[in-house]
């Protein structure tokens, strides 16, 4: 089940990185092409996820008695690391946007594909997190918070182009520093939890 999770996961983000990454190329929006890249991050998270629930399924052996399970917190750090290494790129990106402004095009498919991406997000983050809970995964429940972290950013982002459309007021910059502050909080939170079960914090 985790392994399957995983592969709809990149299939999905893919999808959604490839729209956000093209569309936001074409109108010169740099919030919508860091969705776009945090996607793509995403996927290489479910890559991660499903190498991480491959090796937790081996049998115990001589080396690792208590067979392989922490194999998945290891790619839970991993996701969380990723999240954070997005987060920092994000807020340099769109420093630079907001001491360097540029005229942004937000055009109708514009807000399709955000709009889009925020439904298939949130059916992400309802599907991981319920088989996370089903089947006791970290590295789902990571996948489910950091995919609702993606609801987040990505409606502050429409609601900046929707702004930035009607009013030509320029709020690209800006609201890429709030989604990336978001998808920090969502990184520090996993990475504290998966390094406290990796240090040995006792099971409920």
């Amino acid at each position: 089940c985790g392994r399957n999770a995983g592969i709809f996961g990149i299939v999905l983000n893919t999808l959604l990185a490839a729209g956000k990454i093209i569309v936001g190329s074409i109108s010169g929006a740099i919030s919508v092409t860091a969705d776009g890249l945090n996607n793509l991050t995403d996927c290489g998270s479910n890559v991660v996820s499903v190498i991480g629930f491959k090796m937790s399924e081996k049998p115990a052996d001589k080396e690792h008695p208590f067979g392989h399970r922490r194999a998945e917190s290891v790619a839970s750090l991993l996701i969380a690391v990723i999240i954070l290494v997005v987060a920092a790129e994000l807020i340099m990106q769109s420093a630079e946007k907001i001491f360097s402004p540029s005229e942004t095009d937000i055009s109708l498919l514009v807000l399709i594909i955000l709009g889009v991406s925020v439904a298939v997000k949130l059916f992400m983050f309802l599907f991981n997190r319920s088989l996370g809970k089903a089947i006791s995964s970290e590295t789902l429940k990571a996948t489910a918070a950091d995919s609702i972290s993606d609801v987040i950013a990505t409606t502050a982002v429409l609601i900046s182009a929707i702004i930035s459309r009607f009013t030509k007021l320029e709020l690209d910059g800006y609201l890429g520093v709030v989604v990336a502050l978001f998808i920090a909080v969502t990184g520090i939170g996993i990475l504290k939890d998966t390094i406290s079960n990796l240090l040995g914090k006792a099971p409920d």
